[in-house]
């Protein structure tokens, strides 16, 4: 189905992922797997690794996405993009209602293999790749578009963000706070939301220059 010269089949595929991921939880090979690669992170932790996890998991927090978000906004507020602010902090508001309604509906326990962080909340889906993978393409996305220093440079913003929001979600399979499934449902999930973003804001964009 055609939107704007773009099709929706790009968000769809990553939902019917996200399903297929949270489906899969259930079965006994796929938690196998899953811990089995939280046992091999573990065998592979080192003192100075665990530093430069710990730090890389801390961007995808609310304490480090905010500030940005504001900067963010600023730098958008200054570009005369005034509808663009609001959507920033609206966007992750549902991102953040949208993650922990799903960990309650789908009560994953967290993994029990030597946790470096301890989390209370539920495991599936990762909150802090949820996080990295709609807010960092999003302001990626909004710098890109607005201003000419990250529009001149866009290829370089988008493989940075990308490699970031990856390291991301590792960290928190190297941590021992989620399961390889819980970061992968966490990624779909978010991109969905940021390509629906995407494709809302392309359609209603000329609407809001008026």
């Amino acid at each position: 189905m055609k939107h704007g010269g773009k099709t929706l089949y790009k968000p769809a595929s990553l939902f019917a992922l996200f399903i297929l991921l949270a489906a899969a939880i259930r079965i006994e090979a796929v938690r196998a797997f899953d811990e089995r690669v939280i046992e091999a992170a573990v065998r592979i932790r080192s003192a100075w690794l665990n530093e430069l996890m710990l730090w890389i998991t801390e961007l995808g927090t609310t304490a480090v996405l905010l500030p940005l978000l504001l900067l963010t906004g600023a730098a958008l507020y200054m570009y005369k993009k005034t509808p663009d602010v609001v959507f920033l902090p609206l966007l992750f508001l549902i991102e953040r209602i949208v993650n922990i309604k799903i960990k309650e509906l789908i009560e994953r326990a967290r993994p029990a293999f030597e946790p470096l962080v301890h989390e209370t909340s539920y495991s599936f889906p990762s909150g802090h790749s949820m996080n990295s993978a709609v807010m960092y393409p999003v302001i990626a996305y909004f710098l890109i578009k607005h201003v000419p220093f990250f529009t001149k440079r866009k290829r370089a913003v988008t493989v940075f963000t990308g490699v970031l929001v990856i390291l991301i979600g590792l960290s928190r399979i190297y941590l021992g706070a989620h399961f390889p499934t819980d970061v992968l449902a966490g990624f779909s999930l978010g991109l969905c939301l940021v390509s629906l973003f995407a494709l809302f804001d392309e359609k209603y964009h000329p609407f809001r220059q008026k």
